[in-house]
C-alpha cells in the first residue's frame, strides 16, 4: 500500500544498513581472497575462509581491508559495491558553489543535490511516478481535492519549506552513525557516484564509460516511446487476460493495473526500474520481492476469495474509503461545516467506514513493519550503535573515503540548530493559522517521534535501500489524542514523518558528498537552496495539475491514457478519514471488524527474534539476511501500486545483483551503475517528453489499434473490476 510504507522506492532510495548488517552485505557480496586477487578477476567466488567469516560477522573494517587488499589504485573501500562505483581520487581545488550552481540548480553533484531536494517533491504535495502513472497527494492536494479548502500562496510555501527543512536539524547528530561508517553504503548513491565518476574520471576510462552510457541512454530513449506511446500493451502484458479478456477473476489475478499482476510482464523500464533493481543489494531485493510476491499473488487473492473481512462486498483494490453498501464514503456529509470536525449525529446515520481487504491488510503489514524495524535494529545492530555512541571521533577504522574527507571543515551543529528551531516555530504557527487547528504540543509530539525513530530507520535504509515510514503510527497517535480532526491528523503525520524523511534525505546527500569528496558545507547549502527553489516550483506545478487533472486525481473519472490515476491522493485522503475524521477508536475499536489488525504491533516486535536466535545458533545459515521490515514493505504494496513490475523487476535484480556481481564481476564493476543511470535517466526524460509534447499539455494521440487500446490502457483486460 503506497501510502503506508514509503518506498521512494529510489529515491527507491527505499531501502537499509548499520555496521552489523553491512557485515551481512559484505559477506554476501565480497569475493574471497583468491578470487579477488586473481589477476583476471573473471569470476566471483562466494566461498569464504574461516578467518574471513569471522571478520565479516564482526564487521572489522581494518581486517577486511587486509584481506581484500588494494582493489583500485591502492587503498579502497572494503565494500565491493562501493569499490566498484566510487573513486578514491580527490581534487580539493575544484569549486562547488559556482555561478552555474546558483542559477541552474538543477556544480554537477551540488546541482543534482539541489534539484533532488527541490524536485524530489515535498511530502506536502508529492508528485510521484509509479510505473507509468503520475500521482499527486498529501496535505495541499487533499485539502483542495476532497475538503474543498483553498491553500493560498503564503501558507502553501511555508508549509512546503517547513515540512522539508524541519528534519534537516536532526541530520547533524547522525553523521557519525550513518555517514562516516563504511558499511553505511546508501546503495542508491552508488548509481550517482558511478555516473559522476564516468563524467569526471581519468580520460581513457571516462571515454569508455561515457560511450557505454550514451549507447544505453540512446537505446532506452528510443525504445521507451514504444511501450509508453505506440504499443502500450508492452507496459503491462497481462497473459491471463489474453486467455479470457472479459473474465473478472482473470482481471483481478492477471492485470498489472487493476489486479495483482500474476504472469504480467513488462518491457517498460519505468516499471522494471521501479524498485531500483540495478543498485539495491540482492539480499534486500530478495526480502522485498518475497514480500511482494507473497502479499500480491498469494495472500491478497486468498483473503478476497475467502471473503475475509467481508472482502467480496467491496472492490478488491479500492484505494478510497467505503460505506456499508460498498460505495464511496461520503466524508463531507459527516463533517461539521462550522468546526471542520466530525458530526457525530451524521456519522451515526451514515455508519462506519469500511476498507477493501487489500487496504486493511496493508495496515496490518504496516503495523508489523513499524514494530519490527525497532526490534530488528536493536537485535542485529544494537551493540554497534551503542559502541559508536560511546566512542569519540577517533580515526580508528576509517575507510579511505573518510580519510580523504578530513581535509574539509565539518558543518557546525549550530547550523542545524538554527534551521531546526526556525522551522519548528513556523510549523507551530501554521498549526494555528490554517485549517489544521493543530496545538503546539501536538506538533512537538510528532517531531519527537521522528527524532526517536530516525536512527533505527536510517540504519535500515543505509544498508538495504528501503525505508520504513512513520506515517501510519503518527496517524494512529494523533487519531487518539486529537480525534475527529482530519486536517490536524494529516499535518501531524506530515511533520512527524517528514522530519524523519527529510533528515535521512540530507544524510543520504551527505553520504553522496562523502563519496564524491564534496565539502559538507557545500552539500548543506545545496540542499537548503534546492528546497527553497523547489518549494516555489512544487506549489506552482501542484496548482497547475489540480487545475487541469482534477477529475482523474479525485477519482471522478478514469484517465484513458493511464498517465494520471490519483491513487496516492485517494489513499492519503482515506487515511485522513480513517485516522483523523472517524478516528482509530471507532475504526479499530473493540466493536470493529478491523480490531484484530492491531495485533500487528505485537507480532512485529517479536517477529525478528526467531531469526536472530537462529543466526546466533547457526551463523553459517545466514538467518541474519532475513529482514522482517523489508518483507513487510513488500507485503504492503497493495493497493495503490501497479503490479506490472514484479516479474521483470525481480529478473533485473537477480541478473545485476546476484548473477552479474558473482559471475561477471569485472563487467559489473565497470558498467553496472553506469547502465542503471543511463536507463533511469533515459526513461524519465521520455516520460517528460511524452507528457509535454504528446499526451499531456499537447494532445497528439497515437492511432488506436490492438496493442494500444485506450479503454484498458493497452492492457486488454476487459472484465469488470
Amino acid at each position: 500500500m503506497d501510502e503506508e510504507i514509503e518506498i521512494p522506492i529510489i529515491e527507491k532510495k527505499l531501502t537499509d544498513h548499520s555496521s552489523g548488517e553491512s557485515e551481512t552485505l559484505t559477506a554476501v557480496n565480497t569475493p574471497n581472497e583468491k578470487s579477488y586477487e586473481h589477476e583476471n578477476r573473471k569470476n566471483f567466488d562466494c566461498s569464504f575462509s574461516a578467518d574471513e567469516k569471522s571478520i565479516y560477522t564482526k564487521g572489522d573494517i581494518e581486517k577486511t581491508e587486509k584481506i581484500l587488499g588494494d582493489n583500485v589504485d591502492g587503498e579502497n573501500s572494503p565494500i565491493p559495491m562501493v569499490a566498484a562505483a566510487v573513486s578514491t581520487k580527490d581534487d580539493p581545488t575544484l569549486p562547488c558553489m559556482t555561478f552555474r550552481f546558483w542559477i541552474l540548480s538543477t556544480e554537477h553533484v551540488c546541482i543534482a543535490v539541489a534539484t533532488g531536494a527541490g524536485g524530489g517533491s515535498a511530502y506536502a504535495t508529492v508528485i510521484k511516478k509509479l510505473s507509468k502513472s503520475k500521482i499527486i497527494e498529501d496535505i495541499i492536494a487533499i485539502q483542495e481535492l476532497f475538503y474543498n479548502q483553498e491553500v493560498n500562496f503564503v501558507k502553501g510555501i511555508l508549509l512546503l519549506i517547513s515540512t522539508q527543512m524541519l528534519g534537516y536539524g536532526l541530520a547533524g547528530f547522525l553523521r557519525k552513525y550513518l555517514v562516516r561508517p563504511a558499511n553505511m553504503i546508501w546503495p542508491s548513491n552508488l548509481v550517482f557516484a558511478s555516473m559522476y565518476s564516468t563524467l569526471h574520471g581519468n580520460a581513457e576510462e571516462t571515454r569508455e564509460k561515457l560511450r557505454f552510457f550514451m549507447i544505453a541512454f540512446s537505446f532506452i530513449f528510443v525504445w521507451q516511446f514504444v511501450p509508453q506511446y505506440m504499443f502500450t500493451w508492452l507496459t503491462s502484458m497481462a497473459v491471463l487476460c489474453l486467455l479470457s479478456p472479459a473474465n473478472s477473476t482473470m482481471k483481478k489475478l492477471g492485470s498489472g493495473y487493476h489486479g495483482v499482476g500474476i504472469l504480467d510482464f513488462t518491457l517498460d523500464w519505468n516499471a522494471i526500474g521501479q524498485s531500483g533493481p540495478l543498485f539495491t543489494p540482492w539480499f534486500a531485493s530478495a526480502n522485498w520481492y518475497f514480500g511482494v510476491i507473497a502479499g500480491a499473488w498469494v495472500i491478497a487473492p486468498l483473503l478476497y476469495f475467502n471473503d475475509v473481512l467481508n472482502a467480496k462486498k467491496f472492490p478488491f483494490l479500492a484505494t478510497y474509503s467505503l460505506d456499508k453498501n460498498g460505495q464511496r464514503y461520503n466524508q463531507t456529509a459527516v463533517i461539521d461545516s462550522n468546526t471542520g470536525t466530525l458530526n457525530l449525529t451524521a456519522y451515526e446515520e451514515l455508519g462506519p467506514v469500511y476498507l477493501s481487504v487489500t487496504f486493511a491488510a496493508g495496515y496490518f503489514w504496516s503495523f508489523i513493519a513499524f514494530a519490527a524495524a525497532i526490534s530488528h535494529v536493536l537485535l542485529f545492530y544494537g551493540d554497534e550503535i551503542w559502541q559508536r555512541f560511546k566512542s569519540s571521533r577517533s580515526e580508528e577504522g576509517e575507510d579511505i573515503h573518510s580519510k580523504l574527507m578530513r581535509r574539509y571543515p565539518e558543518i557546525p551543529n549550530w547550523w542545524y540548530g538554527i534551521i531546526f528551531v526556525g522551522m519548528l516555530c513556523i510549523a507551530i504557527t501554521l498549526g494555528y493559522v490554517t485549517e489544521a487547528n493543530l496545538p503546539f504540543w501536538g506538533l512537538l509530539m510528532a517531531v519527537a517521534m521522528a527524532a526517536i525513530m530516525v536512527l533505527p530507520i536510517g540504519v535500515i535504509q543505509a544498508i538495504s535501500n528501503n525505508q520504513v515510514g512513520l506515517n501510519v503510527i503518527t496517524e494512529m497517535i494523533c487519531g487518539y489524542v486529537l480525534p475527529g480532526r482530519p486536517i490536524a491528523n494529516v499535518y501531524f503525520k506530515c511533520f512527524g514523518y517528514m522530519a524523519m524523511y527529510q533528515c535521512l534525505l540530507l544524510v543520504s546527500d551527505l553520504k553522496l558528498g562523502h563519496y564524491m569528496k564534496i565539502p559538507p558545507r557545500s552539500m548543506f547549502v545545496a540542499q537548503i537552496w534546492g528546497t527553497i527553489v523547489g518549494a516555489l516550483i512544487n506549489y506552482w506545478v501542484l496548482k497547475l495539475i489540480i487545475l487541469t487533472k482534477r477529475p482523474y486525481l479525485d477519482g471522478t473519472l478514469r484517465d484513458p491514457s493511464g498517465q494520471w490515476t490519483g491513487y496516492a491522493s485517494q489513499v492519503f485522503n482515506t487515511a485522513s478519514i480513517v485516522w483523523g475524521l472517524i478516528g482509530p477508536a471507532r475504526t479499530f475499536g473493540n466493536a470493529s471488524i478491523y480490531h484484530p489488525l492491531l495485533w500487528g504491533f505485537l507480532i512485529g516486535f517479536f517477529a525478528p527474534l526467531p531469526f536472530y536466535l537462529l543466526h546466533r545458533k547457526f551463523p553459517k545459515a545466514r538467518f541474519d539476511l532475513v529482514n522482517v521490515p523489508l518483507i513487510c514493505s513488500g507485503l504492503s504494496i497493495l493497493p495503490g501500486t501497479y503490479t506490472n513490475f514484479i516479474i521483470m523487476g525481480f529478473i533485473a535484480s537477480f541478473l545485476s545483483q546476484y548473477y552479474g556481481l558473482r559471475y561477471k564481476y569485472h563487467w559489473w564493476k565497470k558498467y553496472n551503475y553506469v547502465l542503471s543511470a543511463a536507463l533511469d535517466s533515459g526513461a524519465q526524460i521520455v516520460t517528460m517528453v511524452i507528457f509535454f509534447c504528446l499526451n499531456g499539455i499537447n494532445k497528439v494521440p497515437f492511432p488506436q489499434w490492438w496493442g494500444n487500446d485506450e479503454k484498458t490502457q493497452g492492457e486488454r483486460c476487459f472484465g469488470p473490476d
